[in-house]
Protein backbone atom coordinates (compact mmCIF):
# COMPACT_ATOMS: atom_id res chain seq x y z
CA UNK A 1 0.00 0.00 0.00
CA UNK A 2 2.87 2.26 1.19
CA UNK A 3 4.57 1.80 -2.11
CA UNK A 4 1.71 2.38 -4.11
CA UNK A 5 0.92 5.68 -2.59
CA UNK A 6 4.31 6.49 -3.16
CA UNK A 7 3.74 5.72 -7.25
CA UNK A 8 0.76 7.83 -6.81
CA UNK A 9 3.03 10.66 -5.61
CA UNK A 10 5.59 10.28 -7.96
CA UNK A 11 3.20 10.33 -10.51
CA UNK A 12 2.13 13.47 -9.81
CA UNK A 13 4.98 15.33 -9.18
CA UNK A 14 6.02 14.19 -12.56
CA UNK A 15 3.28 16.10 -13.93
CA UNK A 16 3.92 19.18 -11.94
CA UNK A 17 7.12 19.00 -12.92
CA UNK A 18 6.84 18.53 -16.85
CA UNK A 19 3.69 20.77 -16.71
CA UNK A 20 6.37 23.76 -15.39
CA UNK A 21 8.97 22.97 -18.17
CA UNK A 22 6.78 23.15 -21.08
CA UNK A 23 8.01 25.48 -23.34
CA UNK A 24 6.35 28.42 -23.77
CA UNK A 25 4.05 29.07 -27.36
CA UNK A 26 4.86 31.86 -29.75
CA UNK A 27 1.55 33.76 -30.73
CA UNK A 28 1.47 36.28 -33.77
CA UNK A 29 -1.25 38.85 -34.16
CA UNK A 30 -1.68 39.97 -38.16
CA UNK A 31 -2.87 43.32 -38.54
CA UNK A 32 -3.68 41.67 -42.34
CA UNK A 33 -2.28 38.82 -44.28
CA UNK A 34 -2.48 39.35 -47.63
CA UNK A 35 -0.38 42.53 -48.33
CA UNK A 36 0.47 44.78 -51.70
CA UNK A 37 3.26 46.60 -52.46
CA UNK A 38 3.70 49.80 -50.74
CA UNK A 39 1.19 48.17 -47.29
CA UNK A 40 2.77 48.34 -43.99
CA UNK A 41 2.38 45.18 -41.76
CA UNK A 42 2.01 45.66 -38.31
CA UNK A 43 2.45 42.46 -36.05
CA UNK A 44 2.37 41.52 -32.66
CA UNK A 45 4.20 39.31 -30.64
CA UNK A 46 3.66 37.40 -26.79
CA UNK A 47 4.55 34.56 -25.37
CA UNK A 48 1.57 32.56 -23.89
CA UNK A 49 1.71 31.84 -21.04
CA UNK A 50 2.12 35.47 -20.44
CA UNK A 51 4.90 36.56 -17.86
CA UNK A 52 6.05 40.53 -17.99
CA UNK A 53 8.88 39.23 -15.58
CA UNK A 54 10.81 37.19 -18.29
CA UNK A 55 14.45 37.40 -19.07
CA UNK A 56 15.57 39.37 -21.92
CA UNK A 57 15.56 37.02 -24.76
CA UNK A 58 15.86 37.43 -29.16
CA UNK A 59 12.90 37.55 -31.46
CA UNK A 60 14.12 36.42 -34.93
CA UNK A 61 11.73 36.48 -38.08
CA UNK A 62 12.90 34.67 -41.07
CA UNK A 63 10.78 35.31 -43.92
CA UNK A 64 10.78 32.35 -46.59
CA UNK A 65 10.17 32.66 -50.19
CA UNK A 66 7.80 29.54 -50.18
CA UNK A 67 8.32 29.19 -54.13
CA UNK A 68 12.20 29.65 -54.36
CA UNK A 69 13.47 29.51 -51.07
CA UNK A 70 14.96 32.87 -50.78
CA UNK A 71 14.78 33.73 -46.87
CA UNK A 72 14.84 37.82 -45.17
CA UNK A 73 16.03 37.35 -41.66
CA UNK A 74 15.41 40.19 -38.91
CA UNK A 75 15.69 40.19 -35.34
CA UNK A 76 14.56 42.44 -32.21
CA UNK A 77 15.02 42.52 -28.42
CA UNK A 78 12.42 40.73 -26.53
CA UNK A 79 11.59 42.10 -23.43
CA UNK A 80 8.70 41.29 -21.03
CA UNK A 81 7.70 38.59 -23.18
CA UNK A 82 5.96 40.86 -25.83
CA UNK A 83 7.13 42.89 -28.86
CA UNK A 84 5.22 44.49 -31.78
CA UNK A 85 6.72 45.35 -35.01
CA UNK A 86 6.09 47.26 -38.72
CA UNK A 87 7.26 45.95 -42.13
CA UNK A 88 7.03 48.01 -45.38
CA UNK A 89 6.50 45.97 -48.08
CA UNK A 90 9.43 47.31 -50.82
CA UNK A 91 8.06 47.10 -54.73
CA UNK A 92 11.19 44.71 -55.39
CA UNK A 93 9.95 42.09 -53.49
CA UNK A 94 7.91 39.20 -55.93
CA UNK A 95 4.59 38.79 -55.86
CA UNK A 96 3.39 35.16 -54.35
CA UNK A 97 3.53 33.42 -50.85
CA UNK A 98 5.56 33.75 -48.10
CA UNK A 99 6.45 31.68 -44.79
CA UNK A 100 6.94 34.02 -41.83
CA UNK A 101 9.02 32.01 -39.44
CA UNK A 102 9.16 33.53 -35.80
CA UNK A 103 12.32 32.22 -33.56
CA UNK A 104 12.10 32.83 -30.16
CA UNK A 105 15.95 32.74 -28.68
CA UNK A 106 17.44 32.79 -24.91
CA UNK A 107 19.98 34.93 -25.42
CA UNK A 108 20.23 38.71 -26.13
CA UNK A 109 22.80 40.80 -27.86
CA UNK A 110 26.37 40.54 -26.27
CA UNK A 111 30.00 40.53 -27.06
CA UNK A 112 32.29 38.13 -26.22
CA UNK A 113 35.98 38.15 -26.63
CA UNK A 114 39.56 38.44 -25.83
CA UNK A 115 42.64 39.79 -25.99
CA UNK A 116 45.07 37.47 -27.58
CA UNK A 117 48.21 38.97 -26.90
CA UNK A 118 47.79 39.39 -23.34
CA UNK A 119 50.90 40.73 -21.09
CA UNK A 120 50.92 40.24 -17.21
CA UNK A 121 50.00 43.63 -16.45
CA UNK A 122 47.08 43.68 -18.74
CA UNK A 123 43.81 44.07 -16.00
CA UNK A 124 41.69 46.10 -18.36
CA UNK A 125 41.44 47.58 -22.03
CA UNK A 126 39.02 50.69 -22.73
CA UNK A 127 36.58 50.74 -25.38
CA UNK A 128 34.01 52.91 -27.50
CA UNK A 129 30.79 51.59 -28.34
CA UNK A 130 29.12 53.77 -31.66
CA UNK A 131 26.21 53.80 -33.71
CA UNK A 132 24.96 56.34 -36.14
CA UNK A 133 23.88 59.58 -35.14
CA UNK A 134 24.38 58.73 -31.19
CA UNK A 135 26.81 59.53 -28.69
CA UNK A 136 29.02 57.15 -28.21
CA UNK A 137 29.71 55.39 -24.89
CA UNK A 138 33.14 54.71 -23.89
CA UNK A 139 33.84 52.44 -21.06
CA UNK A 140 36.12 49.85 -20.20
CA UNK A 141 36.14 46.08 -19.35
CA UNK A 142 37.76 43.79 -17.13
CA UNK A 143 40.02 40.91 -18.51
CA UNK A 144 39.90 37.13 -16.83
CA UNK A 145 43.44 35.47 -16.32
CA UNK A 146 43.47 34.09 -20.19
CA UNK A 147 42.79 37.62 -21.66
CA UNK A 148 38.95 37.02 -21.87
CA UNK A 149 36.66 39.44 -21.49
CA UNK A 150 32.31 39.50 -22.16
CA UNK A 151 30.21 42.99 -22.67
CA UNK A 152 26.60 42.13 -22.25
CA UNK A 153 23.03 43.56 -22.88
CA UNK A 154 23.53 45.16 -25.64
CA UNK A 155 21.10 47.43 -26.82
CA UNK A 156 21.49 48.49 -29.84
CA UNK A 157 18.16 49.07 -32.97
CA UNK A 158 22.26 49.57 -35.81
CA UNK A 159 24.76 48.31 -36.54
CA UNK A 160 27.77 48.84 -33.80
CA UNK A 161 31.20 49.68 -34.44
CA UNK A 162 33.86 48.70 -31.11
CA UNK A 163 36.91 50.04 -30.99
CA UNK A 164 39.02 48.91 -27.94
CA UNK A 165 42.49 50.72 -26.99
CA UNK A 166 44.83 50.01 -23.83
CA UNK A 167 44.33 51.74 -20.49
CA UNK A 168 47.61 53.40 -21.22
CA UNK A 169 48.02 55.45 -23.88
CA UNK A 170 50.40 54.34 -26.45
CA UNK A 171 52.11 55.58 -30.09
CA UNK A 172 50.81 52.33 -31.28
CA UNK A 173 47.76 50.18 -30.49
CA UNK A 174 49.13 46.67 -30.26
CA UNK A 175 46.33 44.79 -29.07
CA UNK A 176 45.47 41.92 -31.16
CA UNK A 177 41.37 41.19 -30.15
CA UNK A 178 39.53 37.91 -31.46
CA UNK A 179 35.55 38.96 -30.83
CA UNK A 180 32.12 37.19 -31.37
CA UNK A 181 28.92 37.25 -30.83
CA UNK A 182 26.74 34.54 -29.67
CA UNK A 183 23.65 35.82 -30.85
CA UNK A 184 25.11 34.95 -34.32
CA UNK A 185 25.87 31.18 -33.76
CA UNK A 186 23.53 28.48 -34.35
CA UNK A 187 21.15 27.87 -32.01
CA UNK A 188 17.93 25.54 -31.01
CA UNK A 189 15.07 27.98 -31.10
CA UNK A 190 12.53 27.92 -27.35
CA UNK A 191 9.36 28.45 -29.46
CA UNK A 192 9.02 28.67 -33.03
CA UNK A 193 5.51 29.65 -35.17
CA UNK A 194 4.73 30.01 -38.79
CA UNK A 195 2.15 32.35 -40.30
CA UNK A 196 1.88 32.03 -44.39
CA UNK A 197 1.53 35.82 -46.06
CA UNK A 198 0.86 36.90 -49.58
CA UNK A 199 2.45 39.94 -51.23
CA UNK A 200 0.28 41.04 -54.65
CA UNK A 201 -3.75 40.83 -55.06
CA UNK A 202 -3.47 37.79 -57.61
CA UNK A 203 -1.62 35.82 -55.44
CA UNK A 204 -4.39 35.90 -52.21
CA UNK A 205 -6.59 32.82 -53.30
CA UNK A 206 -3.30 30.82 -53.55
CA UNK A 207 -1.71 30.83 -50.25
CA UNK A 208 -2.61 27.34 -49.12
CA UNK A 209 -2.28 26.09 -52.76
CA UNK A 210 1.37 27.33 -52.90
CA UNK A 211 2.86 25.80 -49.95
CA UNK A 212 1.11 22.74 -50.25
CA UNK A 213 2.25 22.78 -54.07
CA UNK A 214 6.01 23.80 -53.55
CA UNK A 215 5.86 21.11 -50.58
CA UNK A 216 7.15 24.55 -47.89
CA UNK A 217 8.78 23.09 -44.46
CA UNK A 218 10.19 25.29 -42.25
CA UNK A 219 13.41 24.43 -41.39
CA UNK A 220 16.36 26.52 -39.08
CA UNK A 221 19.25 25.50 -41.75
CA UNK A 222 19.38 28.37 -45.07
CA UNK A 223 19.47 26.74 -47.94
CA UNK A 224 22.72 27.11 -50.16
CA UNK A 225 22.73 30.00 -52.95
CA UNK A 226 22.77 27.49 -55.73
CA UNK A 227 19.73 25.35 -54.32
CA UNK A 228 17.62 28.45 -54.79
CA UNK A 229 15.84 29.73 -57.14
CA UNK A 230 16.03 33.18 -57.46
CA UNK A 231 13.26 35.46 -58.99
CA UNK A 232 14.00 37.32 -62.17
CA UNK A 233 13.15 40.98 -62.31
CA UNK A 234 13.31 42.87 -65.28
CA UNK A 235 14.21 46.98 -64.67
CA UNK A 236 14.13 49.48 -67.25
CA UNK A 237 16.54 51.46 -65.67
CA UNK A 238 19.55 50.17 -64.36
CA UNK A 239 21.59 51.73 -61.66
CA UNK A 240 25.26 52.86 -61.74
CA UNK A 241 27.55 50.77 -59.69
CA UNK A 242 27.85 54.29 -57.02
CA UNK A 243 24.21 55.61 -57.42
CA UNK A 244 23.53 51.78 -55.48
CA UNK A 245 26.08 51.79 -53.04
CA UNK A 246 25.28 55.29 -51.90
CA UNK A 247 21.39 54.34 -51.80
CA UNK A 248 22.00 51.25 -49.66
CA UNK A 249 25.14 53.24 -47.24
CA UNK A 250 24.74 56.38 -47.06
CA UNK A 251 22.03 57.87 -45.26
CA UNK A 252 20.94 60.65 -42.98
CA UNK A 253 22.93 64.42 -42.79
CA UNK A 254 26.15 62.10 -44.68
CA UNK A 255 23.49 62.53 -47.85
CA UNK A 256 24.59 66.24 -48.46
CA UNK A 257 24.74 67.44 -52.07
CA UNK A 258 27.60 69.52 -50.72
CA UNK A 259 29.59 66.62 -50.59
CA UNK A 260 32.84 66.28 -52.38
CA UNK A 261 32.30 62.47 -53.06
CA UNK A 262 35.44 60.09 -54.33
CA UNK A 263 34.98 56.81 -55.88
CA UNK A 264 37.04 54.24 -55.69
CA UNK A 265 35.02 51.49 -57.18
CA UNK A 266 36.70 51.66 -61.01
CA UNK A 267 39.04 54.16 -59.22
CA UNK A 268 42.84 52.56 -58.52
CA UNK A 269 44.75 56.21 -57.83
CA UNK A 270 44.19 55.50 -54.26
CA UNK A 271 46.36 52.37 -54.16
CA UNK A 272 49.62 54.36 -55.66
CA UNK A 273 49.11 55.79 -51.44
CA UNK A 274 50.17 54.08 -48.70
CA UNK A 275 47.24 55.23 -46.64
CA UNK A 276 44.13 57.37 -47.09
CA UNK A 277 45.71 60.82 -45.41
CA UNK A 278 48.22 60.33 -47.78
CA UNK A 279 46.00 60.56 -50.74
CA UNK A 280 43.82 62.88 -48.99
CA UNK A 281 46.69 65.79 -48.15
CA UNK A 282 48.10 65.38 -51.99
CA UNK A 283 44.78 65.57 -53.44
CA UNK A 284 42.85 67.92 -51.09
CA UNK A 285 43.77 71.68 -50.76
CA UNK A 286 44.31 72.54 -47.43
CA UNK A 287 44.16 69.41 -45.59
CA UNK A 288 47.53 68.49 -43.59
CA UNK A 289 48.69 65.86 -41.18
CA UNK A 290 49.85 66.43 -37.77
CA UNK A 291 51.86 64.64 -35.54
CA UNK A 292 50.20 64.56 -31.82
CA UNK A 293 52.95 64.13 -29.56
CA UNK A 294 50.55 63.16 -26.71
CA UNK A 295 49.76 59.78 -28.08
CA UNK A 296 52.10 59.46 -31.39
CA UNK A 297 49.21 59.05 -34.05
CA UNK A 298 48.62 60.53 -37.07
CA UNK A 299 45.93 63.90 -37.14
CA UNK A 300 44.17 64.96 -39.82
CA UNK A 301 43.90 68.96 -40.06
CA UNK A 302 42.14 71.90 -41.95
CA UNK A 303 43.36 75.04 -41.36
CA UNK A 304 44.31 74.29 -37.75
CA UNK A 305 41.84 72.62 -36.87
CA UNK A 306 40.97 69.11 -36.21
CA UNK A 307 38.72 67.28 -38.76
CA UNK A 308 36.11 64.65 -37.39
CA UNK A 309 36.80 61.33 -38.91
CA UNK A 310 33.81 58.82 -39.81
CA UNK A 311 33.89 54.84 -40.88
CA UNK A 312 31.02 54.42 -42.40
CA UNK A 313 28.66 56.68 -40.93
CA UNK A 314 30.00 55.66 -37.58
CA UNK A 315 32.18 58.38 -35.44
CA UNK A 316 36.58 56.92 -34.72
CA UNK A 317 38.23 59.53 -32.60
CA UNK A 318 40.66 57.48 -31.99
CA UNK A 319 41.24 56.65 -35.82
CA UNK A 320 44.21 55.46 -37.73
CA UNK A 321 44.95 56.06 -41.77
CA UNK A 322 46.63 52.43 -40.94
CA UNK A 323 43.68 50.52 -39.96
CA UNK A 324 42.06 50.66 -42.97
CA UNK A 325 43.66 48.92 -46.56
CA UNK A 326 43.57 51.25 -49.41
CA UNK A 327 42.25 48.28 -51.05
CA UNK A 328 39.08 48.69 -48.87
CA UNK A 329 37.94 52.49 -49.33
CA UNK A 330 34.69 52.46 -51.64
CA UNK A 331 33.71 56.16 -51.09
CA UNK A 332 35.16 59.16 -49.08
CA UNK A 333 32.99 62.12 -48.74
CA UNK A 334 34.63 65.49 -47.36
CA UNK A 335 32.57 68.12 -46.02
CA UNK A 336 33.84 71.32 -45.51
CA UNK A 337 33.69 73.11 -42.27
CA UNK A 338 29.88 75.03 -41.81
CA UNK A 339 28.51 72.62 -44.66
CA UNK A 340 27.10 70.03 -41.98
CA UNK A 341 25.42 71.11 -39.14
CA UNK A 342 25.50 69.48 -36.29
CA UNK A 343 27.91 67.08 -37.59
CA UNK A 344 31.20 68.88 -37.28
CA UNK A 345 33.06 71.70 -36.34
CA UNK A 346 35.57 74.28 -37.76
CA UNK A 347 37.41 71.37 -39.05
CA UNK A 348 34.64 69.73 -40.96
CA UNK A 349 34.60 66.41 -41.37
CA UNK A 350 35.80 63.24 -44.00
CA UNK A 351 33.38 59.93 -44.13
CA UNK A 352 35.24 56.78 -45.45
CA UNK A 353 33.10 54.17 -46.69
CA UNK A 354 34.56 50.90 -47.03
CA UNK A 355 33.43 47.62 -48.72
CA UNK A 356 33.01 45.93 -45.16
CA UNK A 357 30.19 43.88 -46.32
CA UNK A 358 32.47 41.36 -48.75
CA UNK A 359 36.02 42.41 -47.96
CA UNK A 360 35.71 42.24 -43.91
CA UNK A 361 34.97 38.46 -42.34
CA UNK A 362 33.08 38.77 -39.33
CA UNK A 363 33.39 42.49 -39.92
CA UNK A 364 36.86 43.18 -38.63
CA UNK A 365 38.06 46.28 -39.60
CA UNK A 366 41.24 46.14 -37.94
CA UNK A 367 43.10 44.09 -34.90
CA UNK A 368 40.90 46.06 -32.43
CA UNK A 369 38.11 47.17 -34.05
CA UNK A 370 34.74 45.53 -35.61
CA UNK A 371 31.38 45.91 -36.58
CA UNK A 372 29.05 44.20 -34.51
CA UNK A 373 25.12 43.38 -35.87
CA UNK A 374 22.36 45.46 -33.99
CA UNK A 375 19.06 44.11 -33.51
CA UNK A 376 16.30 45.39 -35.96
CA UNK A 377 14.63 48.56 -36.18
CA UNK A 378 11.45 48.44 -34.92
CA UNK A 379 9.68 49.81 -37.82
CA UNK A 380 12.08 48.64 -41.03
CA UNK A 381 11.46 47.95 -45.00
CA UNK A 382 11.28 44.45 -46.63
CA UNK A 383 13.21 44.66 -50.03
Amino acid sequence: MIAKAFSILALVLSAFASKGVAADTLVVIFDRQNLVHGDSVEIEIYTEPYRSDRVAQTLHLWIDNVKTGQRWKYRYPFIKGRYKIALKINDSIPNGTYAFNFLLQNRFLAVKGKLVNAKEEDEEINYVATTKNKAPIIDGVKLGSDGSFKIDNLFYTDSVYFGFSPVQKSKENRLKISIETPLDSVFVPEAVTTELVTVGTAEIQNIQTDAATYGYVFSITDKKDKQLLREVVVKTKQKGQRERYENENVSGLFASDNAKTIDFHDNDELRNYSDIYSYLTANIAGLVTVNDEATGRTLLYWRNEKVNIFVDEFADPEFSPYSISVQDIELVKIYSPGSRLGLDGFGGSVAIYTRRFSNHPGNRLSNYSFYVKGYTQKSTEWK
